[in-house]
């Protein structure tokens, strides 16, 4: 479905990414880690036109996307969320997750408030829907600033969702999360985004990787290091030494 042939990313001097192949099939989850720098979401900026990758070609359902603007992008059907989160703090859960299918209308996002959803349309039951999905139909009415953490990161991924993506990128979907919301996050990948779905995942929490993801990819200094299944990948001594410690041992 996605594929990366030779990507690499420059800030003058520094090279953030660095000859990364990468494949990403249909239905899989695919877990991307690594220590912080190692050009993790610098990659999901590169496949989701946030910048464009300074050599090497970004092929989506083998078309080269390479270098389009986001807003092209999303329409193919790539949506992702955000290490920092992302909403209109002031509107509400539902209008949060209306919200995110601008790209998809004319006028955009204005174009879009300005069309006021009503009860019983197919777009008021897909919002409807999506929140469901996500444990927060109840909350529809609720104020974005004034959910939790947990329920912040749930309605960014309710946004993805409602606009049928195929491809859907999680920058660290729980990120300052107690280890029983990230075992919650890790179910919701699993149970609810994955299914229909083909998933890239960045995370520092291995609890969630291995829970969720199917394959792992290691980044080291913009560098893909090491690639496989969870199992495989995090038994390898050089990922070992370079993500965990080097003294990472079974004495540690």
């Amino acid at each position: 479905m996605l594929a990366l042939e030779g990507i690499e990313k420059r800030f003058g001097a520094l090279a953030a990414l660095t000859g990364i192949d990468l494949e990403v099939a249909a239905g899989e989850v695919l877990g991307i880690v690594g220590p912080n720098g190692s050009g993790k979401t610098t990659l999901l900026n590169t496949v989701t036109g946030v910048y464009a990758p300074s050599s090497g070609r970004i092929l989506f359902q083998g078309t080269d996307i390479t270098g389009w603007k986001g807003h092209r992008i999303a329409r193919l059907g790539i949506a992702r969320t955000f290490q920092n989160i992302r909403l209109f703090p002031s509107m509400t859960v539902f209008h949060n997750v209306w919200s995110a299918q601008h790209h998809l209308v004319a006028g955009g996002l204005l174009g879009l408030l300005r069309s006021l959803p009503t009860a019983g349309s197919t777009d008021t039951k897909k919002v409807e829907a999506a929140l469901n999905q996500v444990g927060l139909l109840q909350d529809r009415e609720v104020l974005a600033r004034h959910l939790p953490l947990p329920a912040r990161r749930r309605l960014e991924i309710a946004r993805a969702l409602v606009v049928d993506a195929k491809l859907v990128l999680l920058d660290e979907p729980s990120g300052g999360m107690t280890p029983a919301e990230t075992a919650d996050m890790a179910e919701l990948i699993r149970e609810i985004v994955a299914p229909g779905r083909t998933c890239v995942v960045i995370e520092h929490k291995m609890a969630l990787i291995a829970d969720a993801c199917t394959r792992l990819c290691v980044l080291d200094f913009g560098r893909k290091i090491a690639e496989g299944s969870p199992g495989d990948v995090l038994a390898d001594a050089a990922v070992r030494e370079v993500y965990l410690g080097a003294d990472d041992g079974p004495d540690a």
